[in-house]
């Protein structure tokens, strides 16, 4: 199902929200691409291949991970440490390369909203899955301010509303005043878990999933043109 983007009521929800937070892959940054074929490097082993299909439904947006490609297809004698070991050095290899490009607008985007005006100084946090050292690194080879970053490390990862809960006790708002942006299922589920206003940003990607939100936007470039006083519509 091709999703439409919803009305986003400036006036209403906008402007009246106290924080905001930001998934990074997938809403800010176009990494996905380079997570699948990390995974395929690791894999190369045995012989499997996670498809785009697999990949985007059972990955990206359910975040089954690992361990639900080995049950859906019933590999065996996959070593599991030695897989995620394999994947972890190829993706950070990518990142160390400045492989791992932002999506465009998206250094645009965290400019406006650091901006001193005092109509963008509210809070807001960057909050993945993904480890922050490699999100800094992303942000600093895309050409984007660094903002505060709450990433996976050590916390329990999305559909538990775990990392979204620590950003926003950082920046000191709570969850029913913040909009959280999110590319996934896994992502809005955390978000809504955890009691949060869940935005859904479209990308190539995750546009036939049927996805249920509060708000759908039609990508960051929809953001942009709200901060600069335009239309969502």
């Amino acid at each position: 199902m091709d999703r439409k983007p919803v009305t986003f009521d400036f006036s209403s929800t906008w402007s009246t929200a106290a924080s905001f937070l930001f998934d990074f892959d997938g809403v800010l940054a176009d990494s996905e691409p380079l997570f699948r074929r990390s995974w395929n490097i690791a894999f190369e082993p045995w012989g499997h291949c996670i498809s785009k299909q697999d990949y985007w439904k059972y990955w990206s947006s359910l975040g089954e991970g690992l361990e639900g490609e080995i049950m859906r297809y019933g590999l065996e004698g996959i070593d599991i440490p030695r897989v995620r070991k394999r994947q972890k050095e190829t993706y950070e290899g990518f990142v160390n390369d400045g492989m791992v490009p932002l999506f465009p607008n998206a250094a645009r985007l965290l400019e406006m909203l650091s901006s001193r005006d005092k109509f963008f100084r509210r809070p807001y946090c960057i909050a993945s899955n993904t480890p922050f050292s490699l999100v800094r690194k992303i942000l600093i080879a895309g050409g984007a301010s660094v903002p505060l970053i709450v990433g996976g490390d050590k916390l329990e990862k999305k559909p538990s509303p775990d990392i979204f809960l620590r950003a926003a006790s950082l920046i000191g708002c709570s969850p029913s005043s913040t909009l959280v942006f999110e590319d996934s299922w896994k992502g809005v589920t955390a978000a809504e878990r955890g009691g949060f206003v869940s935005v859904l940003v479209l990308n190539q990607y995750n546009r036939n999933f049927d996805i249920k939100s509060e708000f759908v936007i039609d990508g960051i470039q929809k953001l942009i043109d709200i901060i600069a006083g335009g239309s969502m519509q």
